[in-house]
Protein backbone atom coordinates (compact mmCIF):
# COMPACT_ATOMS: atom_id res chain seq x y z
CA UNK A 1 0.00 0.00 0.00
CA UNK A 2 1.47 3.40 -0.84
CA UNK A 3 2.36 5.76 2.06
CA UNK A 4 0.83 8.93 1.91
CA UNK A 5 2.37 12.28 0.71
CA UNK A 6 1.79 15.24 2.05
CA UNK A 7 2.63 19.07 0.40
CA UNK A 8 3.35 21.89 2.43
CA UNK A 9 2.28 25.06 1.78
CA UNK A 10 3.65 27.96 3.04
CA UNK A 11 1.44 31.17 3.79
CA UNK A 12 1.36 33.78 6.42
CA UNK A 13 5.02 32.70 7.44
CA UNK A 14 3.62 29.34 8.90
CA UNK A 15 3.95 25.91 7.51
CA UNK A 16 0.70 23.62 6.49
CA UNK A 17 1.00 20.68 5.74
CA UNK A 18 -1.67 19.03 3.51
CA UNK A 19 -2.56 16.09 4.07
CA UNK A 20 -4.35 13.15 2.04
CA UNK A 21 -6.57 12.20 4.88
CA UNK A 22 -8.52 15.43 4.52
CA UNK A 23 -7.11 17.36 7.08
CA UNK A 24 -3.83 19.92 7.71
CA UNK A 25 -1.23 20.07 9.95
CA UNK A 26 -0.07 23.17 11.64
CA UNK A 27 3.50 22.10 11.85
CA UNK A 28 4.40 25.50 14.26
CA UNK A 29 1.47 24.87 16.17
CA UNK A 30 0.91 20.82 16.33
CA UNK A 31 -2.19 21.26 15.40
CA UNK A 32 -4.36 19.20 13.59
CA UNK A 33 -7.11 21.05 11.83
CA UNK A 34 -9.71 19.15 10.18
CA UNK A 35 -13.69 20.06 8.83
CA UNK A 36 -16.93 18.52 8.15
CA UNK A 37 -16.66 15.08 9.69
CA UNK A 38 -20.37 14.93 10.11
CA UNK A 39 -20.31 11.89 12.16
CA UNK A 40 -23.30 9.75 13.14
CA UNK A 41 -24.65 10.63 9.75
CA UNK A 42 -25.86 7.33 8.89
CA UNK A 43 -28.03 7.48 11.85
CA UNK A 44 -29.90 10.14 10.77
CA UNK A 45 -30.79 8.00 7.30
CA UNK A 46 -31.72 5.11 10.05
CA UNK A 47 -34.41 7.12 11.46
CA UNK A 48 -35.90 7.69 8.19
CA UNK A 49 -36.19 4.23 7.95
CA UNK A 50 -33.14 3.62 5.64
CA UNK A 51 -30.96 0.95 7.26
CA UNK A 52 -27.18 2.13 6.59
CA UNK A 53 -24.43 1.08 8.49
CA UNK A 54 -21.81 2.91 10.50
CA UNK A 55 -19.18 2.14 8.32
CA UNK A 56 -18.80 5.57 6.55
CA UNK A 57 -18.61 7.22 10.42
CA UNK A 58 -16.12 4.15 11.67
CA UNK A 59 -13.51 5.09 8.70
CA UNK A 60 -13.80 8.48 9.34
CA UNK A 61 -12.33 7.92 12.70
CA UNK A 62 -9.96 5.48 11.85
CA UNK A 63 -8.70 8.19 9.10
CA UNK A 64 -8.46 10.57 12.07
CA UNK A 65 -6.55 7.96 14.13
CA UNK A 66 -3.99 7.76 11.33
CA UNK A 67 -3.69 11.96 10.79
CA UNK A 68 -3.22 11.98 14.23
CA UNK A 69 -0.73 9.02 14.75
CA UNK A 70 1.10 10.36 11.66
CA UNK A 71 1.91 13.62 12.94
CA UNK A 72 2.08 13.23 16.31
CA UNK A 73 -0.22 16.10 16.92
CA UNK A 74 -1.37 17.02 20.05
CA UNK A 75 -4.17 19.42 19.82
CA UNK A 76 -7.61 18.59 16.97
CA UNK A 77 -9.28 21.63 15.85
CA UNK A 78 -12.96 20.45 13.51
CA UNK A 79 -13.89 23.45 11.75
CA UNK A 80 -17.29 22.78 12.36
CA UNK A 81 -19.96 20.03 11.51
CA UNK A 82 -18.19 17.62 14.12
CA UNK A 83 -21.72 15.66 14.08
CA UNK A 84 -24.54 15.44 11.57
CA UNK A 85 -27.45 16.25 13.89
CA UNK A 86 -29.10 15.16 17.23
CA UNK A 87 -30.03 11.81 15.85
CA UNK A 88 -26.75 11.43 14.45
CA UNK A 89 -24.74 11.93 18.15
CA UNK A 90 -27.73 9.46 19.63
CA UNK A 91 -26.32 6.74 17.14
CA UNK A 92 -22.96 7.49 17.15
CA UNK A 93 -22.20 8.41 21.26
CA UNK A 94 -21.40 4.79 22.52
CA UNK A 95 -18.44 4.49 19.82
CA UNK A 96 -17.05 8.17 19.67
CA UNK A 97 -17.21 7.97 23.95
CA UNK A 98 -14.86 4.76 23.45
CA UNK A 99 -12.84 6.76 20.82
CA UNK A 100 -12.28 9.61 23.20
CA UNK A 101 -12.08 7.82 26.50
CA UNK A 102 -8.75 6.53 24.60
CA UNK A 103 -7.03 10.20 24.16
CA UNK A 104 -7.65 11.51 27.04
CA UNK A 105 -4.76 13.48 26.63
CA UNK A 106 -5.77 14.86 23.16
CA UNK A 107 -6.87 18.62 23.60
CA UNK A 108 -10.00 18.90 21.44
CA UNK A 109 -11.92 22.25 19.92
CA UNK A 110 -15.00 22.55 17.69
CA UNK A 111 -15.91 25.88 15.99
CA UNK A 112 -19.36 25.52 16.28
CA UNK A 113 -20.80 24.92 12.32
CA UNK A 114 -24.51 24.69 11.05
CA UNK A 115 -25.00 21.25 12.01
CA UNK A 116 -23.63 21.64 15.37
CA UNK A 117 -26.23 23.90 16.04
CA UNK A 118 -29.02 20.61 14.93
CA UNK A 119 -26.88 18.53 17.30
CA UNK A 120 -26.83 20.30 20.73
CA UNK A 121 -24.88 20.17 23.43
CA UNK A 122 -22.25 17.30 23.31
CA UNK A 123 -21.69 14.86 26.37
CA UNK A 124 -19.33 16.91 28.96
CA UNK A 125 -16.92 13.55 29.21
CA UNK A 126 -16.05 14.14 25.80
CA UNK A 127 -14.11 17.14 27.32
CA UNK A 128 -14.61 19.45 23.54
CA UNK A 129 -14.82 23.04 24.22
CA UNK A 130 -16.89 24.15 21.95
CA UNK A 131 -16.22 28.03 20.21
CA UNK A 132 -18.14 30.38 18.40
CA UNK A 133 -16.44 32.04 14.94
CA UNK A 134 -14.25 33.29 14.40
CA UNK A 135 -11.31 31.74 16.67
CA UNK A 136 -8.28 33.55 16.18
CA UNK A 137 -4.61 31.95 16.40
CA UNK A 138 -2.75 34.43 14.80
CA UNK A 139 -1.83 34.97 12.17
CA UNK A 140 -4.92 33.07 11.53
CA UNK A 141 -8.86 33.17 11.88
CA UNK A 142 -10.59 30.05 12.25
CA UNK A 143 -14.20 30.12 10.83
CA UNK A 144 -16.67 27.36 9.49
CA UNK A 145 -18.01 29.48 7.29
CA UNK A 146 -15.65 31.08 4.75
CA UNK A 147 -16.04 34.71 5.12
CA UNK A 148 -17.27 36.64 1.98
CA UNK A 149 -14.67 39.77 2.75
CA UNK A 150 -11.88 40.14 5.23
CA UNK A 151 -10.04 43.15 6.17
CA UNK A 152 -8.69 41.33 9.32
CA UNK A 153 -6.27 37.98 8.97
CA UNK A 154 -5.91 35.03 6.76
CA UNK A 155 -8.95 32.64 7.51
CA UNK A 156 -9.27 29.10 7.81
CA UNK A 157 -12.68 27.57 6.95
CA UNK A 158 -14.85 24.54 6.04
CA UNK A 159 -18.69 23.97 5.02
CA UNK A 160 -18.12 24.23 1.39
CA UNK A 161 -17.10 20.64 1.11
CA UNK A 162 -14.84 22.08 -2.05
CA UNK A 163 -14.12 19.58 -4.88
CA UNK A 164 -12.12 20.33 -8.22
CA UNK A 165 -12.95 18.51 -11.70
CA UNK A 166 -9.87 17.33 -13.58
CA UNK A 167 -10.23 16.13 -17.47
CA UNK A 168 -8.28 14.37 -19.36
CA UNK A 169 -8.82 16.43 -22.68
CA UNK A 170 -11.71 18.26 -23.93
CA UNK A 171 -13.63 14.91 -23.89
CA UNK A 172 -11.73 12.80 -21.71
CA UNK A 173 -12.38 11.02 -18.63
CA UNK A 174 -13.07 13.59 -15.75
CA UNK A 175 -12.25 13.11 -11.91
CA UNK A 176 -13.76 14.66 -8.80
CA UNK A 177 -11.40 15.09 -6.09
CA UNK A 178 -11.90 16.90 -2.46
CA UNK A 179 -9.70 20.15 -2.44
CA UNK A 180 -7.54 22.19 -0.26
CA UNK A 181 -8.44 26.02 -1.90
CA UNK A 182 -6.21 28.99 -0.95
CA UNK A 183 -7.77 31.76 -2.21
CA UNK A 184 -6.21 35.76 -1.67
CA UNK A 185 -8.12 36.32 1.97
CA UNK A 186 -8.76 32.90 3.17
CA UNK A 187 -8.94 28.99 2.08
CA UNK A 188 -10.91 26.21 2.03
CA UNK A 189 -10.66 22.69 3.96
CA UNK A 190 -12.03 19.42 2.21
CA UNK A 191 -14.62 17.69 4.26
CA UNK A 192 -13.00 15.19 6.34
CA UNK A 193 -16.20 12.95 6.57
CA UNK A 194 -16.41 9.56 4.13
CA UNK A 195 -20.30 10.67 4.29
CA UNK A 196 -20.10 13.75 2.46
CA UNK A 197 -20.37 15.53 -0.88
CA UNK A 198 -18.29 17.63 -3.06
CA UNK A 199 -18.80 21.21 -4.15
CA UNK A 200 -16.95 22.39 -7.46
CA UNK A 201 -14.66 25.31 -6.78
CA UNK A 202 -14.23 27.66 -9.55
CA UNK A 203 -10.56 27.85 -9.77
CA UNK A 204 -9.33 31.34 -10.14
CA UNK A 205 -5.71 32.52 -11.39
CA UNK A 206 -5.06 34.13 -8.24
CA UNK A 207 -5.76 31.16 -6.07
CA UNK A 208 -3.77 27.59 -5.47
CA UNK A 209 -5.49 24.55 -5.59
CA UNK A 210 -4.05 21.24 -4.31
CA UNK A 211 -5.93 17.98 -5.15
CA UNK A 212 -6.63 14.58 -3.02
CA UNK A 213 -5.68 12.10 -5.40
CA UNK A 214 -6.04 8.59 -3.32
CA UNK A 215 -2.43 8.87 -0.96
CA UNK A 216 -1.29 11.99 -2.17
CA UNK A 217 -1.65 15.59 -2.69
CA UNK A 218 -1.12 17.10 -5.80
CA UNK A 219 -1.22 20.81 -6.76
CA UNK A 220 -3.80 21.88 -9.43
CA UNK A 221 -2.12 24.15 -12.32
CA UNK A 222 -3.94 26.86 -13.05
CA UNK A 223 -5.20 27.96 -16.14
CA UNK A 224 -3.56 31.48 -17.19
CA UNK A 225 -5.49 33.96 -18.90
CA UNK A 226 -4.20 34.36 -22.43
CA UNK A 227 -4.16 38.23 -23.56
CA UNK A 228 -6.04 38.93 -27.01
CA UNK A 229 -3.99 40.22 -29.67
CA UNK A 230 -5.12 43.44 -31.14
Amino acid sequence: MMSPIDMVHEICGQSLQLMPERCILWQEKNILLAADLHLGKEGTFRSAGIPLPEGPSLETLNRLDQALARTGATRLLVLGDFFHGTRSVDAFAEVLGEWRSRRPDLLIELIGGSHDRWSGELPATWNIEVHGEPRRIPPFTLRHYPAETSTDDYWLAGHLHPGVILQEGKRGAALRLPCFYFGEQGAILPAFGSFTGLTRIELDPRSECFAIAGQEVVRVPMMRKTPKRA
